[in-house]
């Protein structure tokens, strides 16, 4: 559902905005939708977005790039006229769900041309309702489970405390909306990393990092953003942590 998404998005910017080029859909997706438009900063380059254009559109698979975020994700769907992310894969996953049983009604139909069953017109009928009682109750079902939050929630705001972030109520001082970040802050800390710990597990990182405003590198264990200056935190390196002193080359 990802690839659909990315190649939808651009599709839909070349057609909409007139933009053929890789590097001006980049730039577009950076300066226009996430600056101009949700004020959001250095929360990913041009180089990656051009990067995912690469690997999705013009299918490179070679090209090293990992899955956007949530956030990013939420902004293309948003772009292509649903709610949020969420919102695109249900309604994507609706239609395909109702292609799949129109193919197998076509088919049905042909089988039954050709070979003649016992079953009567009332019997028929019969299965058409139930087969669409079943699609509507899923979908509300569905839709119901992703939108929970809307309905039950007044609010999606953290705050920062020491280490951690905590959930809050959105008219406290200092409250952000997670709602743009999606953080899981019960894995969320801050943390001072010691030669002993586990940096990488089969090669994946276990640490993110971030400047706070003083330029001081802070470490975190989840992905999410600065407490301090809202930019997205990066996975570490092995560049990073011999520059921090942690291991050696």
């Amino acid at each position: 559902m990802i690839e659909k998404l990315i190649v939808d998005f651009f599709t839909s910017i070349e057609k909409d905005e007139s933009i053929t080029s890789r590097n001006g859909k980049a730039v577009f997706f950076v300066e226009e939708l996430l600056e101009r438009r949700n004020e959001i900063f250095d929360h990913v380059s041009v180089q990656k977005i051009s990067r995912l254009h690469k690997r999705y559109v013009e299918k490179e698979k070679d090209i090293p790039v990992s899955a956007p975020d949530l956030f990013i994700k939420d902004v293309m769907a948003e772009y292509l006229g649903f709610e949020d992310y969420e919102d695109f894969k249900l309604k994507n996953s609706n239609l395909i769900k109702d292609n799949t049983i129109e193919n197998i009604s076509n088919k049905e139909t042909s089988i039954n041309i050709t070979k003649p069953t016992t079953s009567t017109p009332t019997n028929s009928i019969k299965q058409k309702v139930i087969i669409t009682i079943s699609i509507t109750l899923l979908s509300v079902s569905s839709f119901i489970f992703f939108k929970r939050d809307y309905f039950f929630n007044t609010g999606n705001c953290i705050v920062w405390n020491q280490d951690h972030y905590e959930r809050i109520t959105c008219t406290t001082e200092g409250a952000i909306s997670d709602t743009l970040y999606h953080i899981d802050i019960a894995r969320f800390k801050k943390v001072v990393l010691t030669k002993n710990m586990e940096f990488f597990t089969e090669g994946v990182p276990n640490y993110w990092y971030g400047s706070n405003n003083q330029g001081k590198r802070e470490f975190f264990t989840a992905r999410g953003i600065h407490p301090e200056t809202k930019r997205e935190l990066d996975e570490i390196t092995e560049y990073i942590l011999v520059q921090e002193g942690l291991i050696n080359y």
